[in-house]
């Protein structure tokens, strides 16, 4: 991108200023116009945010911004299209854009607000790329599951496996219908996994659940809801199928994640994610005559994630360009990172290792120690376990 573009466009931030982008209205292949503007994070301005993968930095598409032409990568540029309105200007944040990504400085100071930015978002859209008829396929099976799951009367006798055997039945009967067969058992299944979780595979396959910042993404909005193509569905709707509903927390056994096999790990991450969002759930009581009744509200705080979580299920398996990002990537997550650590993308590699080593990441009370420090410094790409030793001996002797 060419950095005279970005002066142009990207006036230097304020205070607690962001940039938000303004979609213009338009038909699926007019142009995409967009306008920047500044704003204080905290004076609460309505937007919604994209979490996405960036694609090829050099595969990129046009739009204008700002009145200047401006490139984005293709990826970015089919989303724009499909959550564009035909009528009404749609106010966004998306990283590629609102940050400048030409200056090392002003991405110290974002990255460490993107929690908070994703957190006040009013919603945030996951977008998994174009559709095809596969995932066509499984988003009509969720969607329609979904609605008619929530007008289904159980008898009083049935217990809670009674009610999931039922929703078995009625998830394979509307596949069968959608698909017009069920699918038949193929090599690339998983015996870790459900049945019915194998066929959802087209979905979690996608290049998007293998991303780094998506994590951080998911975890912290208010509502997420999952885009392919023109296919839209809330992310708890997805989990819905679950028929284990009781172990929310099954995503984190990271020794059954080391046993999936590599393409139905994007499952797990589902599983995970949604497992940091359920600790993030507080009930708060309802006053009038029934006290006891509860509604669930999440939480303003989503520091709620252990080391081996983060650097064992996520850190060694998910993806970015810059090694130093399985950190700072996560820092929302993690309580002792989050207050403490500082960002700064002029750090080598090493030294945001070291920064993190730092803080309690040898500690097995705090779900650390060293293997769990070695895998990210695998993760991290600084070397064998030679290496390894070599840096604690110099740096904690």
């Amino acid at each position: 991108m060419d950095p005279l573009i970005d002066r142009r466009t990207h006036r230097p931030l304020t205070g607690d200023n962001i940039r938000l982008l303004t979609l213009q209205p338009g038909l699926f292949n007019d142009p995409i116009h967009c306008q920047l503007e500044q704003v204080s994070l905290s004076a609460g301005h309505a937007y919604e945010a994209l979490s996405y993968v960036w694609g090829n930095a050099r595969d990129t598409a046009p739009m204008i911004l700002d009145r200047t032409p401006y490139h984005i990568t293709k990826n970015l540029e089919r989303a724009l299209r499909y959550l564009r309105s035909k009528e009404s200007p749609r106010v966004l944040w998306v990283d590629a854009i609102c940050i400048n990504q030409n200056d090392p400085d002003e991405k110290s100071e974002q990255v460490p607000i993107m929690g908070e930015i994703y957190s006040r978002a009013t919603k945030v859209y996951a977008w998994l790329g174009e559709a095809d008829r596969q995932t066509d396929c499984v988003f009509d099976v969720l969607r329609e599951f979904r609605d008619r799951k929530r007008e289904a009367k159980f008898p009083t006798h049935f217990d809670i496996a009674e009610q999931l055997s039922f929703h078995r039945r009625l998830f394979r009967g509307i596949y069968q219908d959608k698909a017009g067969t069920l699918p038949e058992q193929s090599d690339l299944d998983d015996d870790m996994l459900h049945e019915e979780f194998n066929w959802l595979r087209p979905l979690y396959e996608r290049p998007y659940w293998r991303r780094v910042w998506i994590v951080q993404e998911l975890v912290l909005a208010k509502v997420v809801v999952v885009c392919c193509g023109d296919k839209f569905i809330d992310f708890d709707d997805i989990y819905g199928l679950s028929l284990d509903w009781g172990s929310f927390e099954q995503g984190f056994d990271t020794g059954t994640y080391q046993m999936l096999k590599p393409h139905t790990r994007g499952w797990n991450t589902i599983q995970t994610i949604r497992g940091l969002r359920r600790r993030r759930e507080v009930e708060w009581e309802m006053g009038g005559e029934a006290p006891y009744l509860m509604r669930i509200k999440m939480s303003e705080r989503g520091d709620v994630a252990m080391f081996d979580e983060v650097i064992e299920v996520f850190a060694q398996h998910h993806e970015c360009s810059l090694p130093k990002d399985k950190v700072y990537g996560f820092r929302e997550l993690v309580p002792q990172w989050k207050e403490n650590l500082v960002v700064n993308y002029k750090r080598s590699d090493l030294e945001v290792f070291l920064d993190v080593a730092k803080l309690d990441l040898f500690e097995s009370k705090k779900h650390g120690g060293l293997h769990v420090a070695f895998r990210l410094w695998l993760a991290m790409g600084l070397g064998d376990r030679e290496k390894f030793n070599d840096c604690l001996q110099q740096s904690f002797p």
